[in-house]
């Protein structure tokens, strides 16, 4: 046992393997009850005057309510945060929870309300309780934010959509659209979807998908693919069947293609209807491929085409070579036990974490259509950064969103291939490794970023990356301006409240 003397003598002498404590405890599990209203912030260098609109995104804010807390940092309550930059060169902060039903029941019952869950709770739900949630489905959208045509939507991997104010943060409404198909009624349950739909090219609508399980033994699961043209219109592009449900997080697109990349991480329908706790009824199969789906949007053709067995939720990119060849790139995993990771158990236990085996690389992938082919490839390693191609959580400028494209920037979370806990924010140039950048400051926990193109640039780095960080020393957050051409920062502003782990988000012009 260590004395409290003996404790302040370890926190003077090794300051920083205490901060490095401080700031991951900060940065996962965190509840942080305090809200914002544009809070004015001030930055060590002036702002670019051309960004002009609002970085919002989402994650969750909040992990415990009376006897119950969340058993996996998926499940937190969402949070929205927003900088909004007038395009004078002044910035405000807004921090906000989202008003769901889900969350306003919990303040009422002053417990965890019994909607579905990603994981169990803490202590367990009872298994009547885990019946009901199970029914009443999953009300809890943190995990991304989308602008359809005028309208910012809270996104995870369910059918399911809350509409909240772009400007004040202010939640309007939850939706639940209907779209074509048999499959929406018994037997079938048809509620999941993924959190990152992706753009139509030539259009101001998305894309992404509904995936519907069969209940009854012998039938087919069904995919359909879904063409947003709002918050509340859908409508059915393809819909085909499959033995297997896959997990999905994201879709990909080309000009002509959409891409269903199909790991072999699977939804069992059984073990979902006897656990009623989404996470216990994925199950990886290690000794089946991957499928890829590419679906021609205008005409509704599936071609199915197999790959090596990888796992993946996040895509860089991908973009059509010629009318039989698509390119795409995705942040892989060999199996998908990074899944499980996020159990609270698992992230607030360095020993676990450190040595748990989270092994991502980025790889591209060539698809020959009418040849039925894909050939896996690796990106070469730049020896200066080696860490880079082991990035998640990537983004690009927009502006190459289904075009050839050399730069993706994301975060990497064991820079050090030992510490996760050693983060970097990092540029990969997939068409070159030697552009590969990193930029790491020990202690400092940046969040994923997103690049925003200067209206006037004329190449696809020209721009800045908006990240939030959490400085562990301090035990404060703040906002980073990068230069993407050199991965420096530009200038930085302390946020008024801390800002723990969150997911995803955009930047969306005009919007202040």
């Amino acid at each position: 046992m260590v004395s409290i003397f003996q404790w302040l003598i370890l926190s003077l002498c090794v300051p920083d393997i205490f901060a490095q404590t401080q700031g991951w405890n900060l940065l996962f599990g965190t509840t942080v009850p305090e809200e914002v209203v544009k809070k004015p912030l001030t930055f060590d260098n002036p702002v670019p005057k051309w960004i002009k609109g609002s970085l919002i995104r989402n994650g969750p804010g909040r992990f415990e309510m009376g006897p119950h807390s969340f058993l996996n940092v998926f499940d937190g309550y969402a949070k929205l945060y927003s900088w909004q930059f007038p395009g004078n060169g002044s910035v405000y902060f807004s921090a906000k929870f989202v008003q769901s039903m889900f969350y306003n029941e919990s303040l009422k019952i002053k417990d965890i309300a019994r909607y579905q869950t990603f994981d169990d709770l803490v202590p367990p739900m009872s298994q009547l309780n885990k019946e009901e949630a199970f029914i009443r489905g999953l009300d809890n959208m943190n995990v991304n934010i989308y602008n359809y045509t005028g309208e910012c939507v809270l996104l995870t991997d369910v059918w399911k959509l809350y509409v909240v104010d772009c400007h004040t943060l202010k939640t309007i409404r939850s939706c639940d659209p209907p779209i074509p198909g048999d499959h929406t009624t018994f037997p079938y349950i048809s509620g999941m979807s993924v959190a990152h739909p992706v753009p139509e090219v030539g259009t101001d609508y998305h894309l992404t998908i509904r995936q519907s399980l069969a209940i009854l033994p012998g039938m087919s699961d069904k995919f359909t693919l879904v063409r947003v043209k709002s918050a509340d219109i859908r409508e059915k592009v393809a819909e085909w069947e499959v033995k297997k449900m896959p997990y999905q997080h994201s879709i990909l697109s080309t000009e002509r293609y959409a891409l269903i990349f199909a790991t072999p991480l699977y939804m069992d329908t059984k073990a979902l209807l006897q656990s009623f706790v989404a996470r216990q009824s994925l199950i990886f199969n290690k000794d089946e491929q991957t499928t890829v789906y590419v679906v021609e949007i205008k005409t509704g053709q599936v071609h199915t085409i197999q790959t090596e067995t990888v796992f993946s939720m996040h895509y860089l990119n991908a973009y059509e070579i010629d009318n039989n060849t698509i390119v795409m790139d995705v942040a892989s995993y060999p199996d998908g036990s990074v899944v499980a990771f996020f159990e609270m158990d698992n992230l607030m236990n360095k020993t676990r974490r450190d040595s748990a085996p989270y092994k991502p690389s980025l790889k591209r992938y060539k698809i020959d259509i009418l040849g039925k082919k894909i050939k896996p490839m690796s990106f070469g390693v730049n020896p200066k950064v080696p860490h880079v191609n082991m990035m998640d959580m990537p983004t690009i400028n927009e502006r190459y969103r289904s075009k050839p494209y050399c730069y993706a920037y994301g975060v990497v979370f064991k820079s050090d291939f030992k510490t996760f806990g050693n983060f970097s924010i990092v540029k990969k140039d997939v068409c070159s490794s030697f552009g590969d950048l990193s930029w790491n400051v020990a202690d400092q926990y940046p969040m994923e970023s997103w690049f925003v193109p200067d209206p006037n640039g004329s190449r696809e780095d020209d721009g800045v990356l908006l990240t939030p960080m959490l400085d562990g020393k301090l035990g404060k957050s703040y906002l980073v301006i990068l230069d993407p051409k050199t991965m420096k920062p530009i200038s930085k502003a302390q946020l008024p409240i801390l800002v723990p782990f969150h997911f995803h988000g955009r930047f969306i012009d005009n919007v202040y």
